[in-house]
């Protein structure tokens, strides 16, 4: 089933076909492929190029065929889906790596077995949607092209009567890339790389199925369970990276799936070298000046990026999908009548959360070496962050918050969504001692703070081997060490069983100031964007948020922090009337722009869920503004989910 995020981008122009209406054709094509699925499919870890040069050509002989696949493991329930094999070995998911020098020729020769047409793209001279080739069942389809554009790409296939089955307008369908289950992942990666040498790099690809059943929605909203992989496998079968520390690490991800998704690395910033997107003609590969630098980037719909991180900290690190229902333990595969993703507690065993309460679109990275010895602790600043709970009979969903102790210790029903606004100042040793009076084990991730790997928040993954850090049990407390390396908007919020204590309110901004400055909060204004249990959006803990007063030529600093646990295409935007204002982007997740992307620009920006973004706005004269968060529409609208009324007066 399409995910809400796809189904509200592309809402426009819809049949008036029924969601379990189209379920129910989907399924009809998943069933009748002309082959047996005889055969288990294998993780492709795109190390290894597909295909042989005969002279300077790329020769690759590729047939598609129905496959078991075990995203647990081959030995757990899995899938029944279509995947692509080199001739003569086994299939793989996702397809055989295709990775070429520009200028090489290249010719491929497809073989379509199934009893259904193939659409196929992405192998191609020009843009993939230019060039599509539709082999009939048992046909084959010869393609001869030269890689002529240096760059990140995918190719993909998709089912014609799947595609006919989708309850979308041919053009929302996105050339096929929008395959919801048996086609799902027919898709791989084609690279073509620059004359001389070539920096090593490890090339990660997503893919997603969904339910072909139509189960309820879950509580949340959720339609349809979504099951997420990178090269074949879900976390904790992912692969498991090594690295030490001062290793120049690249990565090219690619994203095969019907929905973005924003790309989280735990404890580094990395760079952005290039987005590619399937529907366009080249890779956009920067420059230096247009180099960014983030700790969560969205990867869209059909879309690559090419990054860069250098570890300077050893230990256990993460890098994962945002979106929460993409790295929670995912409902039972073998189970589709079961919709809502399962309640993690994990009493008996919470320090083992990393394995027994997460799955999807996760990687775990290690780093070993040798660091500089660092000087005894000694803290600065010591807070102290209580986490409470003040659910009563009745709730549909427990209430947790995070309170911050000011004098006397606060009241153990006092609950506060979003947390508070937790103040640091760069360079400065700072104790938060984190004390759970809840029934329930939790822990908390430093979103975008560049901490030991101890502090980090996983639960049993975050320190080193036989030194992980625990989950913080219920009436015990933690001693987080933080000492911010710059200022800036970052995020706190839980990292154990999210998709309950999320939704419930652990979720809080956290600042960090320049030392000898303080925070004016007149001029300093900050909107934290999170969920209702039932999906709606919350700024700042509310569905209404009450208006704000700001003076016609005073410069603010909007800083938008968005902790969303499934919105992957959140927009804000300062606007006045219908005309949509200009501001300055200052930050993206705490990292101060380079002059050259820090230009006055219409308001328009997508802030994800683990994003933040830092703005300057001065009202030019008095009237009545509003900063609208939604998604965009066709024709550059915006369907507001949110808004604050900003109040300008002279």
């Amino acid at each position: 089933m399409l995910s809400k995020s796809v189904m509200c981008v592309l809402a426009l122009g819809t049949s008036s076909l029924s969601t379990a209406g189209w379920n129910a054709r989907i399924r009809e094509v998943a069933r009748a492929p002309s082959a047996p699925a005889d055969q288990f499919a294998v993780a492709n870890d795109n190390r290894t190029p597909a295909g042989s040069l005969v002279g300077d050509t790329l020769v690759l002989r590729l047939t598609v065929s129905p496959v078991e696949w075990g995203i647990l493991g081959d030995s757990s329930p899995g899938f029944r889906v279509a995947a692509f094999a080199e001739e003569g070995k086994r299939p793989t998911i996702p397809g055989p790596l295709v990775r070429v020098r520009v200028g090489t020729p290249i010719h491929v020769v497809i073989h379509n077995p199934l009893g259904d047409t193939l659409m196929f793209r992405g192998l191609s001279e020009r843009g993939a949607t230019h060039d599509s080739l539709a082999i009939a069942p048992g046909g084959v389809a010869d393609i001869r092209f030269v890689a002529r554009a240096v760059g990140t790409y995918q190719y993909w296939g998709a089912l014609a009567s799947a595609q006919r089955a989708i309850p979308l307008p041919p053009a929302a369908r996105l050339d096929g890339l929008v395959r919801p289950a048996f086609d799902s992942q027919l898709a791989g990666a084609f690279v073509v790389d620059p004359p001389g040498p070539v920096a090593p790099d490890r090339i990660l690809v997503i893919t997603e199925t969904d339910d072909e059943r139509p189960p309820h929605p879950d509580r949340h909203g959720l339609i349809g369970r979504q099951f997420t992989a990178i090269n074949g496998w879900s976390w904790p079968n992912t692969e498991r990276l090594h690295y030490a520390v001062g290793d120049t690490i690249r990565w090219r991800v690619i994203n095969t799936t019907f929905q973005p998704h924003p790309l989280h690395l735990h404890g580094f910033f990395f760079r952005v070298d290039s987005h590619g997107s399937a529907i366009g003609d080249r890779d956009s590969i920067y420059t230096s000046a247009e180099q960014r630098m983030a700790v969560t980037e969205v990867v869209g719909i059909g879309e690559s990026m090419s990054m860069m991180w250098v570890p300077d900290r050893t230990g256990n690190w993460l890098f994962h999908c945002h979106l929460t229902n993409h790295a929670a333990m995912m409902p039972p595969v073998a189970h589709p009548e079961q919709a809502d993703y399962p309640i993690m507690i994990d009493r008996d065993d919470p320090d083992h959360h990393f394995v027994n309460g997460m799955n999807g679109l996760i990687l775990g990275i290690t780093v070993t070496g040798r660091t500089a010895p660092s000087a005894p602790w000694k803290a600065a600043k010591k807070l102290h962050l209580f986490i409470q709970s003040d659910s009563a009979a009745g709730d549909i969903a427990p209430r947790f918050g995070y309170v911050l102790q000011r004098g006397a210790e606060p009241r153990r029903d006092s609950v506060q969504n979003p947390g508070p606004v937790l103040f640091l100042t760069r360079g400065e040793p700072t104790s938060i001692v984190v004390t759970n009076r809840t029934t329930e084990p939790t822990a908390v991730h430093w979103h975008g703070m560049e901490i030991e790997s101890y502090y980090d928040g996983a639960v049993g993954w975050s320190g080193t081997a036989g030194h992980t850090e625990p989950a913080i049990r219920p009436d015990s407390s933690f001693d987080v060490h933080i000492t911010a390396k710059r200022s800036g908007t970052f995020l706190y919020h839980t990292h154990f069983d999210e998709m309950r204590q999320q939704y419930g309110g652990l979720v809080g901004a956290l600042i960090v100031l320049e030392p000898g400055t303080t925070f004016d909060s007149t001029r300093d204004l900050i909107f934290l964007l999170s969920d209702k249990d039932n999906g709606e959006l919350l700024v700042n803990g509310s569905t209404a948020s009450p208006p704000k007063e700001l003076h016609a030529g005073t410069k603010y600093r909007l800083r938008i922090a968005d902790i969303g646990v499934s919105r992957t295409a959140l927009h804000a935007r300062v606007v006045r009337d219908s005309s949509v204002l200009s501001w300055r982007p200052v930050a993206k997740d705490g990292f101060t722009l380079p002059a050259s992307q820090a230009m006055f620009r219409p308001s328009d920006a997508r802030v994800a869920s683990g994003e933040t973004a830092d703005f300057e706005f001065t009202p030019d004269r008095a009237g009545e503004f509003a900063l609208q968060f939604g998604t965009p529409k066709r024709g550059g609208a915006l369907e507001v989910q949110g808004l604050v009324h900003l109040l300008v007066v002279p």
